[in-house]
């Protein structure tokens, strides 16, 4: 029996990350950590049509971290990092 499944793409630019704000991510003590959160963060958000939702709830640091396998401190201050490059923005609504 054939299963109905939906499948996402996301598109990376061949440069990622060789792009100033990943270069410099990449750099820091934890960077490669900081770097594999920053994908699955932008993979958990093709659902969402970009956003990180869990319906009408938006991820929180703690949920985040269940998801990406990491622990709360490194997403806590991956998240910030993120939004300090504009690599992520944080909108209004969490």
């Amino acid at each position: 029996m054939a299963e109905n499944k939906k499948y996402y793409y996301m598109r990376l630019k061949e440069n990622f990350f060789n792009s100033p704000e990943l270069i410099a991510v990449e750099s820091m003590e934890k960077g490669y950590m900081y770097s594999n959160i920053l994908l699955k963060m932008y993979l958990l958000s093709l659902r969402g049509e970009g956003r990180l939702m869990a319906g009408t709830i938006p991820y929180s640091p703690e949920m985040l971290a269940r998801a990406t396998g990491h622990d709360i401190e490194t997403v806590e201050e991956a998240i910030s990092l993120f939004i300090d490059t504009g690599l992520i923005e944080k909108l209004d609504s969490g």
